[in-house]
């Protein structure tokens, strides 16, 4: 499940980068476009060109920050995935001692115990 989250938010990134390069590619024509229309922009007080470029401009900020959040996403879900690895492999333990809590108390030990004395002196 985790695996096909990932997938998915990876497909939805290259998507993404392909969108922004396409963007910036249209955004950086239009820079060398020589034959804008500034000679009708005085008649109707702007350019069809400006017009483009502020809708591209505005399209490729929210295509930087559907980037940003897919790769936070991507990076909450990997830390999921290693949690949920992480889990599995060291399970934790939970003991009850009942209402006398006094005296050693273990309820998984996995290294040695030393320096003890049962009973009482």
């Amino acid at each position: 499940m985790v695996a096909s989250t990932q997938t998915e938010i990876k497909g939805a990134l290259t998507t993404t980068n392909k969108q922004l390069a396409a963007l910036e590619n249209r955004l950086d024509d239009l820079d060398l476009d020589p034959s804008s229309d500034e000679d009708k922009a005085a008649a109707s007080g702007e350019g069809k060109t400006e017009a483009l470029r502020r809708q591209l401009e505005e399209g490729l900020r929210s295509v930087q920050a559907s980037q940003e959040l897919l790769n936070e996403l991507l990076s909450k879900s990997q830390e999921e995935a290693v949690l949920k690895l992480m889990k599995n492999q060291y399970p934790s333990s939970m003991g009850m001692f009942g209402n006398n809590n006094s005296g050693f108390q273990a309820v998984t030990i996995n290294g040695g115990v030393s320096g003890l004395t049962f009973g009482k002196r």
